[in-house]
């Protein structure tokens, strides 16, 4: 039986290891940096091409089908990508989990504090780092929502920096958002990954079904999600990586070594 890429094999246990801390684990990449790069460029050039060629007619189809009803079904499931609500549940999930593993106390669920410290560390630096990238992105770009199309047909882009937010259509946050989810999920639980990889092409979906963004907003979206999820896994994942075991204030301490 061979192990599954996004499984990491047990190591040694690390130095600098918090009081009831696992064994160290490593975590490794299911491509590598120049394949990244490729798949990269590959969706950049995708993206261009739904932006020429499928987006706006894709659009217009769309306005022309979907009925009331299924806007309205749409609009409950694009609400799952709202940043907020995960942030805060990752956020109180790493608290925990710091406090948990320097008071020794015993989980009750099936996961220990460090690898929940871990987990939730990745889902917020995803969210973060992602985040930054898509609202830099969204400002820089300032492409025009659908919704100017059919109302005043405008098509393209405004000018940059703007902050309006009918020039924020490229990429999805909501999108990101969902995919970062999924992606994190996916890593921490890869038996589950592709039903995390559904939930979050739902709510894709949604944002194009209620003309709020066009295909290439949500496409580069979900490849920044993934990308971004993926490069960040390794350096919190990895046992060799001990800061994120820490408290915030002491990620750039050095590690107190073993007395000889």
């Amino acid at each position: 039986m061979t192990s599954n890429p996004l499984t990491p094999p047990v190591a040694a246990p690390a130095v600098d290891a918090a009081p009831g801390a696992p064994a160290a684990e490593r975590f490794r990449n299911p491509f590598s940096p120049l394949v990244w790069l490729l798949l990269g460029c590959a969706l950049a050039l995708a993206a261009g091409a739904c932006a020429l060629w499928i987006d706006l007619p894709l659009a217009v189809w769309i306005q022309r089908s979907v009925t009331e009803p299924v806007d309205a079904s749409f609009e409950w499931v694009g609400e799952m990508g709202e940043s907020g609500h995960y942030i805060f549940m990752a956020l109180a999930f790493y608290v925990i989990g710091l406090v948990g593993l320097a008071r020794g106390w015993r989980n009750p669920v099936r996961m220990s504090y460090a690898s929940m410290a871990r987990g939730s560390l990745l889902m917020l630096a995803t969210m973060a780092v992602g985040g930054l990238i898509v609202l830099v992105l969204k400002r820089s770009v300032a492409r025009a929502r659908p919704e100017l199309f059919f109302e005043k047909g405008i098509y393209g882009l405004g000018e940059s920096f703007s902050r309006s937010q009918l020039f924020n259509s490229f990429p999805s946050s909501h999108t990101y958002a969902a995919f970062a989810v999924a992606v994190v999920l996916g890593i921490l639980a890869p038996r589950w990954r592709w039903v995390f990889l559904l939930l979050a092409a739902l709510v894709a979906v949604s944002r194009l079904v209620n003309l709020d963004h066009y295909l290439s907003d949500v496409m580069t979206a979900a490849g920044i999600a993934v990308l971004v999820g993926h490069v960040l896994a390794p350096r919190v994942l990895d046992g060799k990586y001990q800061w994120p075991l820490r408290a915030p204030w002491r990620w750039w301490s050095k590690p107190n070594l073993p007395r000889v």
